[in-house]
C-alpha cells in the first residue's frame, strides 16, 4: 500500500505540473497490480451474480449528468439489480477530467470508498499500471469472449483492467445552411486538400464580423489531425510506444494549419485562439466558423444546449482521408470503466461495469458505444431523439459518416501518452507563431518525445 501511495502522489503531482504548464483548454477527455489473490467468480456469478445483501457502490467519474445521463442510467440498473445501489461520485463539478484524476489519486491513497471508476482515454493505463484497478480476466473468462464483445483491446501488461464505455470517434461538423447558401454539398468522400479548399470558399467578410471557413483549436489533437486519418500509428506515439514525431504527416499537418491561418486566412490566427481564449463551441454555434473537426460528443450538442442554443442545421462529414488512402479513418478514443482494487464489493462493481458497457450506456442516448453488438443506426436515432432540438441535426449525413468511417487501431495509450501530448504543445506553438522553422520544430518534437520514452524505460 505504501508503494501505491507513493506512486499515486507522484502521479498526481506530475499531472498538476502539466496542467499548470499548459495554457490550453481541457483536452477532449474533459469533455472523459491488484492482488493476485482476486476471487475467481463462478460462471453463474460472472453472468448475473446474485447478491444476498444490499450493496452500495460508489461510481467515481468526471462525466457530468448532462453528457453521461447517469440520472437515467443508474435507476435502470437498480431496477434490474435491486440489491445493488449505485451512488454517483462526481470527481469534478466542472467536468474537468484532469482535476478529476488528481482527486482520484488522492482518494486512492486515503480511506475514501472506491468501487467503480471511469477513466478518460489517456489516463487508464497509468492507474492500471500502479495497481488502482482489479484485473477482470477471471470474471470475463467465466462469461464471454472479450474480443467478440468489445471494439478495442484494453489489456495492460497482458491483463484486462477495464471495459470500454463510450467510444469517441472524430469527424467534421458543418453548418449546412451556409454550405447550401454557397452551393457546396456535404462532403462524402474528401481529402485534406478538399478541406482546405472548402474552408477558403466558406470564408467571408473581414474584421470582427468575419466568418471563417473552419476552426482549428489549440488542443494537441489538432497538431496531429492528418496523423489521425491513418489506419495505424495515428498519434504522436507509435503502437509500440516509441516516438512518431518523424512521421511526415506531422510536418504536413502543422504546415497546413499555418497556411490556413496566415495565407488562406480561412481559420482563426493562432495568437487569437490563445490570447482571446477562444472556445470552439462558441466559434461554431455563434456562426464564426462553418466547419469544425471534432469528436462525436458533439452529435447531441448539435441540437443545442441550455447554454448555447442551435440556430442552424448541423451536417456531418467523415474526417478527410489522406491522398494515399482509399478509405476514411478516424482515431478511436474510448473511455474506460473498471473496478477499484480496494473495493469491498468487487463482484457487484463488476456487474455494473459489464452492464453499463453493454446495454446500459445506450439507455443514456448521448454517446456512442464501445460494445461490438451496439446497433449504430438505432443509437444515432436515440442520440438525435434525445437532443434538445433534433430538427437541427442532419441525420442522413450522420448515419453515412458513422457507417463510412473505419476506426483506426486503438491500443491502450502508453502511461506517458499525456506527457508526450503536452510536450508537443510549446514546440508546435513556436512554429505556428513564426518563431521556429518547421524542420527545427519537428526535430525538437521528436527529441522531446524520444526523451520521455527513454525516461519511461522504453
Amino acid at each position: 500500500m505504501k508503494k501505491i501511495l507513493s506512486l499515486v502522489l507522484c502521479l498526481s503531482l506530475a499531472l498538476f505540473v502539466a496542467a499548470c504548464g499548459s495554457g490550453s483548454q481541457s483536452s477532449p477527455q474533459a469533455e472523459q497490480n491488484a492482488s493476485s489473490n482476486s476471487p475467481e467468480p463462478s460462471k453463474e456469478s460472472a453472468n448475473e451474480p446474485e447478491q444476498a445483501e444490499q450493496v452500495t457502490l460508489k461510481l467515481s467519474t468526471w462525466q457530468q449528468d448532462g453528457k453521461a445521463q447517469w440520472s437515467k442510467i443508474i435507476p435502470e440498473f437498480e431496477k434490474k439489480y435491486p440489491n445493488i445501489k449505485v451512488e454517483l461520485d462526481l470527481l469534478s463539478e466542472k467536468g474537468d477530467s484532469l482535476a478529476a484524476m488528481q482527486k482520484l489519486d488522492l482518494m486512492a491513497a486515503s480511506n475514501d470508498q472506491l468501487d467503480i471508476i471511469e477513466f478518460p482515454y489517456t489516463n487508464y493505463s497509468q492507474r492500471a499500471d500502479i495497481g488502482l484497478l482489479e484485473p477482470l480476466d477471471g470474471y470475463i473468462e467465466q462469461g464471454y469472449n472479450y474480443d467478440e464483445e468489445y471494439l478495442v483491446d484494453t489489456r495492460v501488461n497482458g491483463k484486462i483492467y477495464a471495459l470500454p464505455s463510450s467510444m469517441q470517434r472524430w469527424f467534421v461538423i458543418m453548418n449546412k445552411e451556409v454550405l447550401d447558401q454557397e452551393g457546396l454539398p456535404v462532403p462524402t468522400d474528401w481529402t485534406w486538400n478538399d478541406f482546405m479548399d472548402y474552408a477558403k470558399k466558406l470564408t467571408k467578410g473581414d474584421g470582427a464580423s468575419k466568418r471563417y471557413g473552419a476552426y482549428l483549436h489549440n488542443w494537441p489533437d489538432y497538431f496531429q489531425l492528418q496523423l489521425m486519418s491513418k489506419s495505424a500509428d495515428n498519434t504522436f506515439l507509435k503502437s509500440d510506444g516509441t516516438s512518431n514525431g518523424k512521421d511526415p504527416l506531422l510536418k504536413t499537418n502543422l504546415e497546413m494549419m499555418k497556411k490556413m491561418m496566415y495565407e488562406d486566412k480561412s481559420v482563426s490566427p493562432y495568437e487569437d485562439i490563445i490570447s482571446q481564449k477562444l472556445q470552439y463551441r462558441n466559434q461554431y454555434f455563434n456562426g464564426n466558423a462553418v466547419m469544425l473537426p471534432m469528436g462525436d460528443w458533439m452529435v447531441a450538442e448539435s441540437g443545442g444546449t441550455d447554454a448555447i442554443p442551435a440556430t442552424f442545421v448541423t451536417a456531418f462529414a467523415p474526417l478527410p482521408k489522406l491522398e494515399s488512402e482509399n478509405a476514411h479513418y478516424s482515431p478511436v478514443q474510448p473511455t474506460y470503466m473498471g473496478v477499484a482494487a480496494k473495493s469491498k464489493n468487487k463482484e457487484a462493481a463488476y456487474q455494473f461495469v459489464r452492464w453499463y458497457t453493454s446495454e446500459g450506456l445506450e439507455i443514456g442516448g448521448r454517446v456512442f458505444s464501445g460494445w461490438a453488438k451496439s446497433d449504430s443506426d438505432k443509437l444515432v436515432e436515440t442520440i438525435v431523439g434525445n437532443a434538445k432540438d433534433p430538427s437541427k441535426i442532419d441525420v442522413e449525413s450522420l448515419k453515412y459518416t458513422m457507417k463510412n468511417t473505419i476506426p483506426g487501431s486503438a491500443p491502450v495509450p502508453a502511461t506517458y501518452a499525456e506527457e508526450v501530448k503536452n510536450s508537443v504543445i510549446p514546440e508546435a506553438e513556436l512554429f505556428l507563431l513564426n518563431k521556429e522553422s518547421i524542420d527545427k520544430t519537428i526535430e525538437k518534437i521528436d527529441q522531446k518525445i524520444a526523451e520521455i520514452v527513454k525516461n519511461n524505460g522504453k
